[in-house]
């Protein structure tokens, strides 16, 4: 069990959240990374709160985070931190009450333990999954299918091609999209795109614990704490549902 790991994290997303809310009501301060990729002093601030809360409680684990420089030093560790500050600054600057806090853990390459916290709902969702199995696979009732996908991916029509029957739903951050998926909201989450480590693993965590199947794109496995921390799209649902989207993946990359 990971019940200390839990509380920790849940404390400590709870009081950035507070954090990330205050700036967002007195007026927050912001630019780009690299010349295109938004960050506001919110992320900084609750980058800084959150690693001394985690590595503090648990000074021999790895970090993995968006606003702190990656090293090598993680690769060697069996437990390592996967966190992002604010999933979904866009929507965070914008006012859009679709971004999160998100802190994950990973053990042996593995998402065990998910946090997401959203500020501007009070939502806050949190479980670990040392344990959990996967749900009985269903099979098609032939009904239409929701599928949680980018609010970006939707308004820009950036989605991969779906079966016939499926209606999306965008959500801004990932990681608030898989908390979202795994409370029951929706059938599926899916990202055509390439994710970093720290957008997911507290999502996935949320999903294994209820049950669900995480995957990239294709239905291949997604291990964490890599060298080059990214994932090659991302594909959740429940496993028999899983097994029918990811074979209508592969079928459109061999054609």
């Amino acid at each position: 069990m990971l019940e200390q790991e839990l509380k920790v994290a849940v404390d400590a997303a709870l009081e950035a959240g507070v954090e990330v809310a205050r700036l967002r009501r007195d007026g927050v301060r912001y630019g780009r990374k690299d010349g295109w990729e938004l960050v506001s002093e919110a992320d900084i601030r609750a980058a800084e709160m959150l690693h001394a809360a985690l590595t503090g409680a648990f000074p021999s684990d790895g970090w993995l985070s968006e606003e702190h420089r990656d090293t090598s030093e993680r690769l060697g560790r069996d437990r390592v931190w996967i966190v992002d500050p604010i999933d979904g600054t866009r929507e965070y600057l914008q006012g859009i009450d679709e971004y999160a806090i998100s802190i994950g853990l990973a053990i042996g390459g593995l998402p065990v333990l998910g946090v997401v916290h959203n500020p501007a709902t009070g939502e806050l969702f949190a479980a670990e999954c040392l344990s959990a199995p996967e749900r009985v696979p269903t099979e098609s009732t032939g009904h239409s299918i929701e599928v949680l996908v980018g609010r970006g991916e939707q308004l820009h029509d950036e989605l991969p091609p779906l079966p016939e029957g499926t209606e999306t739903r965008g959500v801004g951050s990932v990681a608030y999209r898989l908390a979202l998926l795994a409370s029951g909201q929706g059938n599926a989450a899916l990202s055509g795109h390439g994710r970093a480590e720290w957008d997911v693993a507290a999502g996935i965590a949320l999903c294994r614990a209820a049950g669900l199947r995480a995957s990239d794109i294709f239905g291949e496995a997604m291990p964490f704490n890599q060298a080059d921390p990214y994932v090659r799209g991302l594909l959740v649902a429940e496993p028999g549902l899983h097994s029918r989207l990811a074979t209508f993946f592969r079928r459109l990359r061999r054609e």
